[in-house]
């Protein structure tokens, strides 16, 4: 016996030694051998049901977390799609028993998709309901009510409890939505997949409801759910095909609110409570834009400001190879078209909505989190308890429909089965669909909205086909585990070693509710230590198709002692505790509440906007014209750079006036304020003749010498070809009343597309002379036109003096703002120049002539350059200057090492300009372009590059050539950052403004002292819409503004703070007296705002 026993030790310990658990990484992949979980979501194409016949067979199960037998360890639950789904009771020690068959939940033989746990009757025993689909037969779509009878047994109730339902089911979410003390239930359907074409998407088929595909909030009534989804708001069409529902206090008004991701070309919806039983449907009011193919969806507080923040999931790859297998051409037709028929801005990628309170910014592209390929669940925690929230993504398909190679190989199948009759059998089809497996994606939060990936560092690397996902701490150590469903494969379960690795401390907190809602679903949680303040809301439906652990673990660092915890209860009650230690779990109960949550007053914002009710009132319409029609490689469209502003006092009455620019086909308009307070026309006429020009710039200045302000105004835009009078500048000067008279005439002839016109005196004679920055040349994207140096006499005629002043560096590229300014303190007026794939470019007044000069400390400056606005920011007497740039919200990423560059040259020698942008991904320099894109440009490549996969792996030098390359001219981009140039006394050094100056490109920046302590802050302001599809909307943007420590260090203000909350596109801003500001935006009104401040500008 003693040598049996021997035997078997060792035998046990070859075995150990064969599959060892590495605990050296943040995770460990936890062996089946070990735990005991085999479950295997295992897919068997058949011709009756495929990804053909099916679209969503290949979504996967979901996983359900919960203590079923109240031994205080987790168990868990798989659903398998044609397989049973299985229980797993967690024994300790990450070893579980499988007990699904004799616990009566096995539920095989239908399609299982999403699950949740949720105590659903409220008997304090955790039950289990079953989302199913893909059956054309109703009865057997019924979705499952286990009801937890106590005794590790369940009884299937759905029908008793009113949730059979019997329509395409995704997942469902357990919450009081209506606060009564019980747990009401949101189903998520999906329709089928002839309305997921886009020849079957109309604004019409928004209205056409099938029952079987309609989403459904049911309604707690004592026990019996009720539909009540018509009288409470929900929208249910054949046009929807929900995957996710995420629930949270989305706007903070302490009711339980909706997030639902819905696939293919329905945009998502964003429910509100309204507190009354019914949700309104905010989504656009709300957010600008959102994944195109929505997938898993979770909220949470990413940033510790107290506010839910929206992750969603789409489709797009991380690699250059993969993105260039599923993207064909950049349909932007296809993309208006939704637009105009109602959808919302919809994209291919990622997205990561920061809540600013009364909007949201998409940040997806700046935090890094943009693209993780065909992926389903996304999971926000804190996977390594430093107290910021990371993010995990699970991904895969098994058979990929969207790859370029394989759509083009069944189009000539159908053609050959057209021609021949003979059709090709469906399982040779999909025999050549590929498989899209990738590796899940972990991403560290890194702070200020910055992630890093870090999968294989923390051990959670490997490829494979995973779907739902849980978030658990199985081993009660207090750190989240993981655990996910997988197609064809076993189940991972990850175990956290985060107690021996990072050993940072954390608080875990388990809630007790009272009456029918025992796990306290619905309460916030905020815990309050050292600097760190840290919110989360107790809702298990998460990600997708799956629920994850009700205790709720705060990641903590190196923080020894918490400050303050306290628990806002779903009845509004509160639980608070100071001073408490780390590393312990505390389980409160709602009962022991003792007092209610006092409501915070609100806090008066810094402006107030009086668009509504002030007398000036303008509205830019821009006009239509689609750049990329005549252009096709562009990166963003040359037409909608107006409107700007200019500000004087015309008529010498001490009230400043105003004039804005119009777009083709609009006047520009002169605003004369009235002693009243109201605003009249002035020389309607004078303006309305020139209204076939784009107005660009504009700038009030005293041409002739007789102290009233003449007003400048550039021509520009890109609709016009490059001929004589297209493009032409206009001088008005003004006849001492207010009222102007055109008098171009005292201007040289020219006409070219410019950008801005500044005043400066250049030849130091004492008059206002001006330089004209160009800004390109139609159809002819990147080359630009030369800028000009018009000369004043004195009495307001102007002289092309660029050759003599400029000279060979009349051409700076493509401009888009300059400064006249003394930078080197010479007591002359240099020069600084800013625009697109420019560097800073500093011109020193030598003698009345402009030359290069090249300041210390400033290399790689080169950018997308939108403004440059003169303020000391350190208060050092010196002029620093604040300068607009791209931002670095987008799929273009720009540094020294790795710049975005652009080749431009006639490649295919047609006697056009071919622009090739291109961006570095994993080390290479790539056209940002799909190969129908390039191809439609360089019809040549069209024979080089049969398959997509030709093209896909290839980087610029090869597709081109190195020869073609060296005759092109070359732009690059160093820098995407918004950044304050600061003035060192002897050189210059750009420095970025804060993370939220990034969220996107910015046209305009208002020094200010908000705070009135004599420091200058700043305002920004931007955005831009009209792109390439494949780059999206830049809209992230809302009015941003920056106080200043008096060091020129700057610190964002929440949106809640400032009162403003701007969606559309602005390209000016300025004061008009010391409290009222306005804001030009393209496309839009004319903004006014008021200060609530007594400071002055």
């Amino acid at each position: 016996m003693r040598l049996i026993s021997i035997i078997s030790v060792l035998y046990i310990l070859v075995l150990t030694s064969c599959n060892p658990i590495d605990s050296n990484k943040l995770f460990s992949k936890m062996p089946s051998g070990h735990t005991g979980i085999k479950f295997k979501n295992l897919v068997v194409e058949t011709d009756e049901l495929n990804i053909l016949t099916y679209g969503y067979i290949y979504n996967g199960g979901g996983v359900a977390v919960g203590d079923i037998n109240n031994d205080g360890l987790m168990d868990l639950y798989f659903t398998g799609s044609m397989v049973g789904s299985r229980l797993y009771l967690n024994k300790g020690d990450f070893k579980f028993e499988e007990i699904a068959e004799k616990a009566g939940v096995f539920a095989e033989g239908l399609w299982n998709t999403g699950t949740a746990m949720a105590d659903v009757n409220g008997d304090g025993l955790v039950d289990i309901y079953v989302c199913r689909s893909a059956a054309k037969d109703a009865p057997k779509r019924k979705n499952l009510l286990f009801i937890n009878n106590g005794d590790l047994t369940f009884t299937e109730k759905a029908n008793e409890y009113g949730l059979d339902d019997s329509g395409y089911s995704t997942e469902a979410n357990f919450f009081d939505y209506d606060k009564d003390g019980d747990l009401d239930v949101f189903v998520l359907n999906h329709s089928v997949q002839p309305y997921s074409s886009f020849r079957n998407t109309s604004k019409e088929l928004r209205s056409e409801y099938i029952p079987e595909y309609a989403d459904r909030l049911y309604r707690n009534d004592n026990g019996k759910f009720t539909d009540v989804s018509s009288e409470a708001g929900i929208i249910s069409s054949v046009l929807g095909f929900g995957l996710s529902v995420s629930v949270g206090d989305i706007n903070d008004d302490n009711w339980p609110d909706m997030y639902i991701s819905n696939d293919f070309h329905e945009h998502d919806f964003l429910y509100l409570n309204n507190g009354d039983g019914t949700f309104t449907e905010s989504l656009k009011k709300y957010m600008g834009h959102t994944s195109y193919f929505s997938m898993g969806s979770d909220v949470a507080d990413i940033n510790g400001d107290g506010k839910l923040d929206i992750v969603t999931l789409d489709m797009l790859p991380e690699g250059n190879f993969r993105q260039k297998m599923v993207l064909g051409p950049d349909n932007y037709d296809k993309y208006d078209f939704l637009v105009k028929s109602d959808f919302h801005h919809q994209y291919m990628r990622n997205m990561l909505h920061i809540n600013n309170g009364s909007s949201f910014s998409e940040v997806g592209q700046l935090s890094g989190i943009h693209a993780t390929d065909w992926s389903w669940a996304p999971l926000l925690t804190d996977l390594d308890n430093d107290g910021l929230t990371d993010l995990f993504v699970t991904n895969g398909l098994k058979r990929d429909y969207t790859n370029m190679d394989f759509m083009n190989f069944a189009v000539q199948k159908r053609l050959e089965e057209m021609d021949s009759g003979v059709e090709m059998a469906i399982k040779d089809l999909l025999k050549e669909i590929p498989s899209s497996i990738e590796e899940n994606y972990a991403y560290k939060n890194l702070g200020h909205l910055k992630f890093e990936k870090e999968t294989t560092a923390w051990g959670l690397g490997g490829k494979s086909l995973s779907s739902g996902a849980a978030y658990v701490d199985l081993d009660n150590d207090g750190d989240y585990d993981l655990v996910v469903n997988n197609m064809d494969e076993e189940a991972f379960i990850y175990r956290n070693n985060s107690e021996k690795i990072t050993q940072n401390n954390y608080l875990k907190i388990q809630l007790k509710g009272k009456d029918k809602n025992t796990l306290a679903i619905g309460s916030k949680i905020i815990v309050e230590a050292d600097t760190l303040k840290l919110q989360h809301e107790l809702y298990t439906s998460r990600g997708f198709q799956s629920s994850v652990d009700p205790s709720i673990i705060f990641g903590l660092g190196k923080v020894g002692t918490i400050g303050e915890l306290k628990v806002i209860w779903p009845d509004g009650s509160i639980t608070q505790k100071n001073n408490i230690a780390v590393n312990q779990t505390l389980q409160l109960d709602q009962n022991e509440a003792t007092a209610q949550e006092n409501t915070v007053g609100e806090i008066a914002a810094l402006f107030t906007e009086i668009t509504q009710d002030s007398l000036v009132t303008f509205n830019h319409k821009e006009n239509r014209f689609i750049d990329f029609e005549r252009e096709l490689l562009l990166p963003h469209m040359l037409s909608t750079q107006g409107p700007k502003l200019a500000v004087s006092d015309v008529n010498g009455d001490g009230l400043k006036d105003i004039y804005i620019g119009g777009a083709q086909g609009q006047p520009g308009k002169m605003f004369l304020k009235k002693a009243n307070g109201s605003y009249i026309s002035s020389s309607e006429t004078i303006f309305d003749q020139d209204r076939k020009f784009e107005d660009i710039g504009a700038v009030f200045f005293d041409a002739n010498g007789d102290a009233q302000p003449d007003l400048y105004v550039v021509s520009g835009g890109n609709e016009y070809d490059a001929l004589p009078g297209n493009y032409t500048d206009r001088l008005y000067i003004n006849l001492g009343n207010g009222q102007f008279k055109n008098s171009s005439n005292q201007l040289p002839k020219m006409s070219f597309s410019g950008s801005c016109a500044v005043v400066g005196d250049v030849d130091g004679d004492g008059d206002q002379d001006l330089f004209i920055g160009g800004r390109l040349q139609p159809g002819k994207y990147p080359m630009a036109p030369n800028s000009q140096i018009l000369l004043n006499d004195g009495k307001g005629n102007f002289s092309d003096a660029s050759e003599s002043i400029l000279g060979e560096n009349s051409n700076l590229g493509m401009v888009n703002d300059a400064v006249f300014t003394d930078f080197n303190a010479d007591g002359t007026q240099d020069l600084i120049v800013v625009g697109e794939f420019t560097p800073v470019i500093f011109l020193a007044n030598k003698n009345g002539k402009l030359v290069p000069e090249t300041p210390e400390g400033l290399t790689n400056s080169e950018g997308w350059w939108n403004t440059i606005t003169p303020i000391d920011v350190d208060n050092d007497g010196d002029m620093d200057y604040a300068l607009g740039n791209f931002g670095q919200n987008s799929q273009l990423k720009a540094s020294a090492e790795e710049p975005v560059t652009l080749y431009a040259d006639d490649f295919d020698d047609n006697g056009s300009i071919d622009p090739i942008l291109c961006c570095y991904l994993g080390g290479k320099n790539h056209p940002v372009f799909s190969k129908d894109d390039i191809g439609s440009q360089l019809a040549y490549l069209k024979s080089k590059y049969i398959n997509f996969s030709d093209y896909a792996s290839h980087t610029v030098s090869e597709i081109l050539g190195e020869e073609s390359l060296a005759r092109a001219q070359k732009f690059e981009a160093h820098t995407f950052k918004t950044s304050i140039l600061r003035n060192n006394g002897n050189g210059f050094t750009l420095e970025a403004l804060p993370v939220e100056a990034q969220f996107a490109p910015i046209y305009a920046m208002v020094p200010f002292d908000i705070e009135g302590d004599g420091d200058t802050d700043l305002m920004l302001f931007g955005n831009f819409f009209d792109t390439r599809v494949k780059f999206g909307r830049y809209d992230a943007n809302h009015g941003l503004v920056l106080t200043n420590d008096g060091n020129g260090r700057f610190t964002a203000l929440e949106q809640t703070k400032t009162g403003m909350n701007i969606t559309g596109q602005v390209r000016d801003a300025k004061f008009i007296d010391d409290s009222t500001f306005l804001v030009a935006q393209n496309n839009g009104p004319l903004l006014v705002f008021k200060t609530n401040s007594t400071n002055e500008k």
